[in-house]
């Protein structure tokens, strides 16, 4: 021990954190323990501390009495804590009355448990400089309860709590001492303890506060004192562990690098080590552990953080505390990047044999990051690496007639290898069988000879016959086919040399004499193995009647197909027996779009002669038969821009009227057809001598009708009108997914054919795989009409007889047989406007009385689909109270899904409406509302059909329509419905905000018949505002017929114009943006039925057509509950008939009565002219900057607004400024 104060070390030691200063109070001694005051003495004067571990006095001042029973403490040696406390005024003395000694004391010793506030996760106490300053820990003592200040900066602890205490003549200590604070300062793997007063009562000197050389984890009692406070204190320090123990680590599993993180506080362990066994321990269960990430967060005694479902490539700051007695220890930042995730796989990837030996690999790259592409097939051991700009690769050296399976990884490499996988599987074409082997020839009789041999070593494809040919010089004179190798040749003449030739085997056979003739033979044989090759084995596969078409269907497509699949892969591809050389002559090579796709010689079409020019009668088309009806098609090429004149004078000689293109120019940014017609604005053009004149251009949603007028300058004769089709709606890859589209196209088709047209000449692309599913419907409905059953096989094989690889894969053979059973199912049901009165009058008798009528009859056709695709994320408990109704649940496949956040990348309104991957979210990173995609008129755009919502959900239903970019609102429901909430009031006066969403009514109009609103929506990632309408449609209760559907109508009319308006240019890319948002109450009831008549309406205005049971039959594959009475289904028909009326079979298209109804403006009544009041000319003629953002100008022709031919519109609502 030293007689002066322990003096801090130069420049001050390391700041550590600080820990609760706990005082112990004598209390807690033994009842037999005693005690007395200090001595009066004037070394005592003044209040001291002492260390009672310690065996001499701190300081100038005598150790005060010890008491006995104290609680013990441990430390490695003896040490001198010199603490001193001064008398009230810094160093007056005043003498203590003489008494008895005071007696014994009891304290009670705070619980180590107590209750602290923790400091903010934003503090960063690590150990600093040696300038730092220490950190302090206040401890304030009160009457019988202690609490806990809050913390106020990174440096400032809880203050540990101070035990009640007892006194007789003296004042209360807990007066004299409140405001004690300890701190601790880390240097060199040992702690200082630095006592703090304030200046109440008392206050020790600067040189005489400070204990150096605390052990990590050391515990130890320190005893407080004053003359004028009884009795002493006792406080329990408690010293922290060792800061530097502590290493923040990235314990993140490798494979679930991509979309998680996790961290983990790493540490020797401080708690059970050996050189502390004489001290009492740290306790492990006062570590606590903080962290936060981004808006995660975690406070427990967990030294791990894990957290999941993150993206991949994303920076996430991350921030992490350590706590000991909860009092900040250490702190550490960290900005963690999740690893790549796994990269999109190769898209449109396809396998094809180019021959035997070879076969073509192609692929679009993935669009997000990659690092390299790896491609494996079956028979190589090792893949091969590939550039990642590669997108196609030829196979070379393969086996023929061989399956081979084709692996391409889009693969990156982050902390794994993660890859996006796609499969396919070919096989090479087959080839000529190796050669026979040991091949002999003997005798039999005089005139006859066994020839044997054995089976090729490789077959090189289907195992078939052994051919024999018995030539006399050139000529062949006998054939035989045998399923083995071995012939009988007899009736052989005698003196006649035969030839059987295999090169290089030679034979020789010498006969016995017969009549004196010497029969010499020199024997070849020759064994023909291209028809082992080329000869399948047909299926006998009877037709289908019609009764039985639906449940053949159902029968051969189960089992994923695989009865279909047996029968599409009996068929000969190419029959060989048909020669094509014509095709393959150099002058004709470059006319062929697909090598390997050429005609048959035999029904090839033939142009004229064009004198000196080899190859000018070549084109690639054939004729095909129909259903009983010889060359009924041309199946052609798409043109290329070598052969469009080559393909009008094939127009013009075979006097085609009809042509039919079930392609676009260009799918998949790859040429499919060239453009060999003229456009509107070019009026004509000119092919070699025949000249094409367009005289209409119109635009249908699922097919382009172009009328045209086709001549020849050679000739006087007159021009012929010619109609071109256009079938669009045909999928990049795959089929169309409903069969009805092709049922409509062959009505348009066949309603301008005629008896004395020439063939209806049909070309896609390569002229097999989709003209052929076109032409096998229309023949096969053919057949289903004439004899009631269809041989869809046979008349498959015949077409490949015709033309090699018609119906090219199996899913048209498929196809076909759906469109059949569409039309055996549910018959014609498309009504034009000029006959749709008298044909609803028909439809709704009954005949007899007691049956159901015609249209009752319709309805009961329709499907229910109920149940027919999954609801597993409505039905999810989490969002089962976000249905209104539990029977009108979204189907998985086309609900409307809500992005947790949006991109900020994308700041302005202007953003790609093309539908990308993004927009395809996943199941986990969406949530949920109540709402689906419902196909629209205008394929392949959509509608939403929602219900109304929830005051839960209006935050939700806001998010949707910012992401959707709904452009119109419309509500069918009042909010109320008797008693029950029908709706939430999701908009208010003035500016809302829901989330980023904030939603500012700018303007009100109401009529009798329903309501218009305008919102302004802006978003806090976006800078550009959007103005979304609302139509409220009033009085409209679901159970219930509208008495006047004419204001419907009208409300449909005016909606229109806040829609974008179609480009004929876009022709049918996806669309992200979906303008037009409908709910009611279920989203069901009333917009089932409002959906539906906008689509007709859409269709009679486009199409002078409607299809009433088709409409309503796509709306209920898209969402439950729509139009489900016959009630309603009528009530469809009806509307489209008085808003069409007839006169004299004609359509009356007669403007409908001005609409008069006064607006009454709730927000501003002097912009009611301005905003309710616009003349139909007008709205026809909308001036390009009244275009929605978004918009597009419209089209010519049909695509132009329709309702002026229908009556004016009703008064909108503009665009406030």
């Amino acid at each position: 021990t030293t007689g002066e104060p322990s003096a801090p070390s130069p420049g001050g030691p390391l700041p550590a954190p600080t820990t609760a200063f706990s005082p112990t109070s004598i209390s807690e001694r033994g009842e037999d323990s005693s005690g007395t005051s200090p001595p009066t003495s004037p070394d005592i004067l003044k209040p001291f501390l002492w260390d009672k571990n310690h065996d001499s006095c701190c300081g100038n001042f005598s150790r005060p009495p010890w008491v006995a029973g104290q609680v013990q403490t441990f430390s490695p040696g003896p040490r001198c804590l010199i603490y001193s406390c001064c008398a009230p005024g810094e160093g007056t003395t005043a003498a203590l009355p003489a008494g008895p000694a005071a007696p014994p004391a009891t304290s009670h010793r705070p619980a180590l448990s107590s209750v602290a506030v923790s400091p903010p996760l934003t503090s960063n106490l690590t150990t600093q400089d040696k300038a730092s300053p220490p950190l302090t820990s206040n401890l304030t003592t009160q009457d019988k309860q202690t609490t806990t200040p809050a913390l106020t900066t990174a440096s400032n602890v809880s203050p540990a709590t101070a035990p009640s205490t007892i006194g007789d003549n003296l004042t209360p200590s807990h007066d004299k001492y409140k405001g004690v604070s300890v701190s601790y300062t880390f240097d060199n793997g040992t702690f200082t303890a630095t006592l703090n007063v304030k200046e109440d009562e008392c206050k020790p000197p600067e040189c005489e506060k400070q204990h150096h050389g605390l052990c990590p984890c050391e515990i130890k009692n320190i005893t407080m004192s004053h003359p004028l406070c009884e009795p002493p204190f006792e406080y329990l320090l408690e010293v922290p562990p060792d800061p530097s123990q502590f290493q923040l680590i990235d314990c993140v599993k490798p494979e679930e690098a991509d979309t998680s993180l996790c961290l983990h506080w790493k540490h020797k362990d401080p708690f059970n080590s050996e050189q502390f066994s004489s001290v009492a321990q740290c306790n492990k269960t006062k570590i606590e552990y903080a962290f936060a990430c981004d808006v995660h967060s975690q406070h427990d005694n967990t030294d791990t953080f894990k957290l999941q479902y993150l993206q991949p490539r994303t920076n996430y700051t991350c921030s992490s505390q350590v706590f000991y007695n909860q009092q900040l220890l250490t702190s550490q930042n960290r900005t963690i990047e999740t690893d790549f995730g796994e990269p999109e796989a190769p898209q449109d990837f396809s396998c094809s044999a180019i021959n035997a030996t070879e076969g073509k690999i192609t692929w679009i790259p993935p669009q997000n990051y990659f690092d390299r592409l790896s491609l494996c097939y079956s028979s190589e051991p090792n893949c091969r690496a590939l550039d990642k700009t590669q997108n196609e690769m030829d196979l070379h050296r393969l086996t023929p007639f061989t399956d081979y399976k084709v692996l391409l990884q889009a693969c990156v490499t982050g902390r794994i290898v993660r890859s996006g996988n796609v499969a396919c599987t070919f096989k090479t074409n087959a080839t000529n069988p190796s050669k026979v082997r040991d091949l002999s020839a003997s005798h039999n009789s005089e005139n006859s000879i066994w020839v044997k041999c054995k089976a090729p070593d490789q077959i090189n494809g289907l195992r078939g016959n052994f051919c024999l040919e018995v030539r006399i010089g050139n000529t062949v004179v006998q054939n035989y086919s045998e399923s083995e190798c071995r012939f009988l040749v007899t009736d052989l003449q005698y003196l006649t040399e035969y030839n059987f030739w295999q090169a290089p085997s030679v034979c020789s056979v010498s006969l016995p004499d017969n009549a004196k003739a010497l029969i010499i033979f020199l024997v070849f044989l020759i064994i023909v193995t291209s028809i082992a090759l080329l000869i399948k084995q047909l299926m006998n596969v009877e037709p289908i009647h019609a009764d039985v078409l639906l449940e053949t269907y159902k029968r051969k497509i189960a089992d994923e197909g695989r009865l279909f699949l047996a029968e599409f892969q009996s068929i000969p591809r190419v029959f060989s027996k048909f020669s094509i050389k014509d095709a393959r002559k150099s002058f004709n090579q470059n006319k062929n779009r697909y090598v390997d796709i050429l005609p048959y010689d035999y029904n090839r079409v033939e142009l004229s002669d064009i004198n000196g020019d080899a190859g000018s009668n070549y084109i690639n088309a054939s004729y095909i038969d129909g259903f009983k009806e010889p060359r009924k098609y041309i199946a052609a090429q798409g043109p290329r821009d070598e052969t469009v004149d080559d393909f009008w004078r094939m127009i013009w000689e075979q006097k085609a009227t009809v042509i039919v293109m079930v392609t676009r120019c260009e799918e998949g940014n790859k040429n499919k057809c060239a453009e060999y017609w003229p456009s509107m604005e070019e009026g004509s053009r000119v092919y070699g001598d025949v000249t094409v004149e367009i005289n209409e251009h119109k635009r249908c949603p699922d097919y382009i009708i172009q009328k045209l007028t086709v001549g020849n300058r050679k000739e006087k004769a007159n021009g012929r009108a010619v109609t071109h089709i256009q079938f669009t709606s045909w999928p990049d890859h795959g089929v169309p997914e409903d069969p009805h589209l092709l049922l409509k196209l062959r009505r348009r088709v066949n309603a301008f054919s005629n008896f004395f047209s020439g063939p209806i000449v049909v070309h896609c692309s390569a002229g097999v795989g989709r003209t052929g599913t076109y032409i096998g419907i229309d023949a096969m409905l053919e057949g289903l009409e004439a004899e009631n059953k269809v041989d869809v096989y046979g008349y498959v094989v015949k077409l490949r007889r015709q033309r090699c690889l018609m119906v090219q894969v199996e899913a048209q053979y498929i196809l076909i047989h759906q469109a059949l059973v569409e039309y055996n199912q549910f018959g014609e049901t498309e009504v034009s406007l000029s006959e749709l009165h008298p044909y609803l009058s028909n439809m709704k008798k009954r005949d007899p009385p007691s049956e159901p009528s015609p249209l009752e009859a319709e309805f009961q056709r329709l499907p229910s689909y109920r149940s027919w695709r999954t609801q597993h994320i409505g039905n999810q408990e989490e969002n089962k109270s976000k249905n209104r109704n539990s029977n009108i649940i979204p189907y998985d496949f086309n609900r409307v899904a809500l992005k947790h956040e949006l991109e900020t990348s994308k700041e302005s309104e202007q953003d790609s409406d093309e539908s990308s991957d993004d927009d395809s979210d996943s199941e986990e990173m969406s949530r949920y509302i109540n709402a689906s995609f419902v196909m629209s008129y205008w394929k392949p755009e959509v509608m939403i059909a929602a219900q109304g919502p929830l005051k839960e959900t209006i935050g939700d239903f806001w998010q949707m329509v910012f992401q959707r970019k709904v452009k119109v609102i419309v509500m069918l429901t009042e909010l109320k419905s008797g008693d029950q909430e029908a709706c939430a009031q999701y908009w208010e006066e003035g500016k809302q905000t829901y989330g980023d969403v904030e939603v500012h009514m700018k303007d009100t109009n109401k009529s009798s018949a329903y309501t218009i609103r305008a919102f302004e929506l802006r978003h806090s990632k976006r800078k550009d505002p959007r103005t979304v309408y609302q139509y409220q449609f009033n009085g409209w209760n679901g159970e219930e017929l509208l008495a006047e559907p004419k204001e419907l109508v009208l409300m449909i009319q005016n909606l229109k114009q806040k829609l974008p308006k179609k480009n004929s240019t876009e022709g049918n890319k996806h669309h992200r943006n979906v303008p037009l948002l409908i709910h009611c109450r279920d989203g069901s009831q009333q917009t089932g039925m409002f959906c539906a008549l906008f689509n007709l309406l859409e269709s009679a205005d486009t199409e002078e057509v409607i299809d009433v049971f088709q409409a309503v039959k796509s709306l209920r594959r898209a969402r439950p509950g729509m139009v489900p009475t016959f009630e309603q289904y009528q009530f469809l028909y009806d509307v489209i008939a008085s808003t069409y009326p007839a006169q004299n079979g004609q359509v009356k298209k007669s403007k409908h009565p001005e609409d008069k109804v006064e607006f009454d403006n709730e927000v501003d009544k002097a912009k009611l002219d301005a905003n309710c009041t616009s003349p139909p000319e007008t709205l026809e003629k909308t001036p390009e900057g009244d275009t929605e953002a978004g918009g597009t100008k419209p089209t010519e022709g049909a695509e132009g607004p329709e309702h002026a031919a229908n009556g004016p519109a009703s008064p909108v609502l503009t665009q406030s400024a």
